[in-house]
């Protein structure tokens, strides 16, 4: 009896496993089934875009079958372009070998794509095929190349970065500045100064955001130049980069802005003077607690507390029962202290 109850246990359990094994079999089946109809679809304008969807659903299952089918050299252009923007959308990492692969394609628009998606996906492997776009003649690879680059912040490519700030297109330019500051490549530091008379006004004002993620001491004379900038935008945040370097030579310049004619470039010297926290901003910052602009006299305020010695809370004092009452609020605490 003992033994008709094992024997039946065990072929149940066989049942059970066999029918598992069936039934995974067939899912796979169906699945491969649904994602080679979708690859087909591809070529066939009308039902494309739903085509597109299926697989971008399917997510890393699709992967392997949409690269066959990118580098399948009877691929229409439109068909593999469609087939690159689905492997970006999908953004595993396991695409990334037929991207670079499809990088190298004598298809202008086949290289756009393909160097827009590998920086979707952010694959360190696909660094060096980038950086030799860097010299394509097509100026949306090269644009494409540079942005994913910088999404990538691989710092091995700073280098040739570097070359890319002489690039013709601005758009280029201005990408290749954004990379070196994400990087805070310190040794671009000079090759980013020549481009302090760009005449792009958005170069410039993406190189005050990039010298203030680099902050190193060589920065505040490009940044010296660039608060006289013609452009506005690119004074006020070449001030506010200012505050991320901490050094005397920074407060100097910022004790020369923080008394401007324009109140939005007191009021960003005044945040920059207390972010650097040296007392010698205090009798400058003490003048702005009486400045004609309510939200200047709230950060001199906000910056003597931060800064916290004893003529900065002596400065403080003197407004503890200011009209403005937030600015009366920020001396009582920090006199509290």
């Amino acid at each position: 009896m003992m033994k008709k109850a094992v024997v039946l246990v065990l072929a149940l359990f066989l049942a059970v496993l066999f029918f598992e094994i069936s039934f995974a079999q067939g899912s796979a089946s169906i699945v491969d089934a649904r994602i080679r109809r979708c690859i087909n679809e591809l070529e066939q304008k009308k039902y494309a875009q739903n085509a597109r969807i299926g697989l971008v659903g399917e997510g890393k299952r699709a992967v392997p079958y949409v690269v066959e089918f990118l580098l399948n050299p009877g691929t229409s252009s439109s068909a593999k372009v469609l087939a690159v923007n689905i492997l970006g959308e999908i953004g595993d990492p396991e695409a990334t070998e037929g991207l670079i692969e499809a990088l190298a394609s004598d298809d202008t628009k086949v290289r756009r794509a393909s160097a827009k998606a590998l920086g979707r996906i952010g694959d360190k492997r696909a660094t060096q095929a980038l950086k030799q776009r860097l010299n394509d003649y097509d100026a949306t690879v090269r644009l494409n190349s540079v942005k994913a680059l910088d999404e990538i912040g691989d710092p091995s490519v700073a280098e040739s970065l570097k070359l890319v700030l002489k690039d013709v297109n601005p758009n280029i330019r201005l990408y290749a500045v954004r990379a070196l500051g994400t990087m805070k490549y310190k040794e671009g530091v000079a090759a980013l100064s020549e481009l302090t008379d760009d005449q792009d006004a958005n170069v410039r004002l993406e190189l005050t955001y990039a010298l203030g993620s680099i902050a190193t001491k060589d920065c505040v004379p490009v940044l010296a130049k660039l608060v006289n900038d013609p452009h506005r935008n690119v004074r006020l945040h070449a001030i506010i980069a200012l505050g991320n370097i901490k050094c005397k030579e920074s407060q100097s310049i910022l004790l020369e802005t923080v008394n401007s004619g324009d109140k939005e470039a007191r009021y960003y010297s005044a945040i920059a003077l207390g972010d650097l926290g040296y007392n010698e901003a205090v009798g400058p910052l003490k003048k702005l607690l009486t400045d004609e602009n309510t939200n200047v006299r709230i950060v001199a305020a906000e910056s003597l507390a931060k800064i916290n010695t004893s003529e900065a809370k002596d400065a403080l004092r003197s407004v503890s029962n200011d009209e403005i009452s937030r600015v009366r609020n920020i001396a009582k605490m920090a006199l509290r202290d």
